[in-house]
């Protein structure tokens, strides 16, 4: 998404790519819309290239609207984006928030948490080359969704398949949702709060916990803020023009909770909101600047490795 108004073009995704990479970012991340209040580019299409044009970096979607793509499509295109990465695909997936996408599909937007519980059972499954499912097609009969021998091939690089995790406010039928499909949480730093992510991730830890069986051995499980939107800037007037200007009209919200809430500041106070973070149990942070991004993605990483 061009925050600043202008429509991106292939070189500048492609260099700013290229430049996380050679700064020593581990990640990357595209969101997905169909419709949007702004600009937006296809995240599939996009992250095709950005995969073409790195070779270290991981790279994700987060998150990937598997509900309003279809389960089936959106699994064959993310194991097409794991073997042209060579096995750097993490697929950050959920049903979304935004009505318009759900009204350009001719989807009910009312539906959308129980399709994506049949769709994320698909997505894993189809997804996976453990024993179970190498080779053999996958009958599938839900309310939603109905597959007869269905065999997605060839299959993605990473086995048992590409870590996947979900996008979640942090509503409790979400996080148990999420505690037995997939590999972690992706939290929306602009709808929590570090204390209640630490609050929400206690709970999703011990409802975990409470599904495995005693002779199981725990599987990794991961955590992550995504669209932890900022600009580090020590002009305060700047910043509240920043805010006020491009991601609250955006984003549909007060332009003063996002300031509060994101990385709007100087470098010790956004610093300290990332600690904040780090010490409620965030494993992950995932930036996302709202204007001159290589600047802003190079004082992050330099203020990150110097002081935390």
């Amino acid at each position: 998404m061009g925050f600043d108004g202008n429509e991106p073009t292939k070189e500048q995704i492609i260099s700013l790519a290229q430049y996380a990479e050679a700064l020593g970012y581990d990640s990357l991340s595209v969101n997905d819309h169909i419709v949007f209040h702004t600009s937006w580019l296809d995240a599939i299409a996009t992250l095709s290239a950005v995969a073409a044009a790195t070779r270290r970096i991981l790279i994700g979607t987060s998150i990937l609207n598997i509900v309003v793509r279809n389960p089936v499509v959106c699994a064959k295109a993310l194991a097409a984006i794991d073997i042209l990465s060579s096995g750097r695909l993490f697929a950050g997936v959920g049903p979304g928030s935004h009505i318009g996408d759900y009204d350009a599909c001719g989807i009910d937007f009312n539906e959308r948490w129980p399709r994506f519980s049949e769709a994320l059972e698909i997505l894993v499954k189809l997804l996976n080359s453990s024993n179970n499912y190498s080779g053999e097609p996958l009958d599938y009969n839900g309310k939603y969704y109905t597959l007869k021998d269905m065999l997605l091939t060839p299959k993605p690089v990473q086995k048992p398949h590409p870590p996947i995790y979900v996008g979640s406010w942090g509503s409790d039928a979400g996080l148990k949702r999420l505690a037995k499909y997939s590999n972690g949480w992706m939290a929306s730093a602009y709808n929590i709060t570090p204390a209640k992510f630490k609050e929400k991730w206690n709970f999703l830890l011990a409802y975990r916990k409470s599904l495995r069986k005693e002779e199981e051995e725990e599987e990794p499980f991961d955590n992550s803020v995504m669209s932890m939107f900022g600009y580090i800037h020590d002009d305060k007037d700047k910043i509240r023009k920043v805010v006020k200007e491009i991601l609250s009209p955006a984003l549909r919200r007060p332009a003063e909770d996002l300031e509060q809430m994101l990385l709007f500041g100087s470098l010790d106070e956004c610093l300290q909101k990332i600690k904040d973070f780090v010490n409620a149990g965030v494993n992950r942070i995932h930036f996302w600047p709202v204007l001159d991004y290589k600047d802003q993605i190079r004082i992050f990483k330099n203020g990150i490795s110097a002081n935390l």
